[in-house]
């Protein structure tokens, strides 16, 4: 993922935190606030709880590629930050995908083919 893309500053990330929405789920909670940049911006949250630095990079590449894979799906103009619980890493690729993306259509930051991106 593009630098650009990313939200790197721990301001950025408590900004998300107290003042974005919220959607909680069983793997990960995820949590969206407008901006004003334009194009969406995303931070990946793995506490040390989840377990050794192994099993946090790998959800943490897994949740990098999910996103950029489905980059041009999800809304413009927002900063996401996804914080990983414990949970996830019992569920595979696919599992995890799907769960994102059930979450960013519940937030409403889903954009199907058929509609316009404004």
């Amino acid at each position: 993922m593009e630098k650009r893309l990313r939200l790197t500053k721990n301001f950025e990330f408590n900004l998300v935190y107290k003042k974005g929405r919220r959607m909680v789920c069983p793997l990960f909670s995820m949590y969206a606030k407008k901006n004003r940049i334009g194009y969406s911006r995303f931070g990946i949250s793995v506490s040390k709880k989840i377990g050794k630095s192994v099993v946090r990079n790998k959800v943490k590449r897994r949740l990098r590629e999910i996103l950029r894979k489905n980059y041009n799906k999800i809304k413009p103009g927002y900063d996401i930050v996804i914080s990983a619980k414990s949970e996830i890493t019992k569920y595979n690729y696919w599992e995890i995908e799907s769960k994102v993306v059930e979450n960013l259509k519940k937030m409403e930051l889903w954009v199907e083919q058929n509609e316009q991106i404004e």
